[in-house]
């Protein structure tokens, strides 16, 4: 074999070397690219507001921030907006382009329909955590104001928000202690209060009590009313309410 015979032989051996790695590294790439996309991140839609000591309270009320990256919405108290572009500028990182109604806005800029008013707003969400986030956005497109943090509110003021039907508290049946030292050997011994809905009653000790009426309109705090033969009370028959029972039920 002469030297340029030997020469072409190498030189094809190379480059099939060469495309033989250029084709293994393709999926690699493609796989890289395909979790870099899987990995960009999105707030989770759902009522967000300020951290705090009014935390709970502000996301009942109205200042809270409504996020629904789903349905291209973004909104809060007497402002909302059509999301028009979502572009992810870094890691952990959206910008959000939208175009807003802001009543308040309208009403500082004296314009004479603040109702109808189209405002091209950006906003800025970066992540904290899974459940908080920092928020800044633009007023009139403009960053007039410092970037705030906002945290996810509650499973139940989610449910409110949605219009979700709540579903009304009530205790379980069974025995009852107050916390504190030898608890669980009170509760073994009858505990301080019985339960038993089913049964319409709640006793203590001796004393019994018959569930008449119970109003679970409030879902979380219901009010019950009750008829008591107290074991303290005399003999006899009194009336209280048109009702008749011993002393002191």
């Amino acid at each position: 074999m002469s030297l340029d015979q030997i020469g072409c032989h190498v030189f094809l051996r190379a480059a099939f070397v060469l495309i033989w790695l250029s084709g293994a590294a393709t999926p690699i790439l493609a796989q890289d690219s395909a979790k870099t996309t899987t990995e960009k991140w999105r707030p989770n839609d759902g009522v967000y507001a300020s951290p705090g000591k009014d935390f709970v309270a502000s996301c009942e009320e109205s200042a809270y921030l409504g996020i629904e990256l789903a349905k291209k919405r973004v909104g809060g108290n007497e402002w909302s907006c059509d999301i028009t572009k979502i572009t992810h500028t870094a890691p952990g990182a959206v910008r959000l382009d939208m175009s807003c109604n802001d009543y308040n806005l309208g009403l500082d800029i004296k314009d004479p329909n603040p109702y109808e008013r189209k405002f091209k707003e950006i906003m800025l969400l970066s992540k904290i955590d899974e459940k908080t986030l920092f928020v800044r956005k633009t007023s009139n497109g403009k960053f007039r104001y410092p970037r705030w943090r906002a945290s996810y509110c509650p499973d139940e003021q989610q449910r409110i928000h949605t219009g979700e039907a709540l579903k009304p508290w009530r205790p379980r049946d069974g025995i009852y202690a107050g916390p504190g030292e030898n608890f669980d050997e009170r509760c073994l011994k009858s505990g301080d209060t019985i339960i038993d809905f089913a049964g319409k009653s709640i006793s203590s000790g001796a004393d019994r009590c018959e569930v008449y009426s119970y109003d679970d309109a409030l879902l979380s705090d219901p009010i019950m009313d009750v008829v008591c033969n107290e074991t303290r009370s005399t003999k006899g028959l009194v009336t209280r309410n048109g009702m008749y029972g011993p002393p002191g039920f």
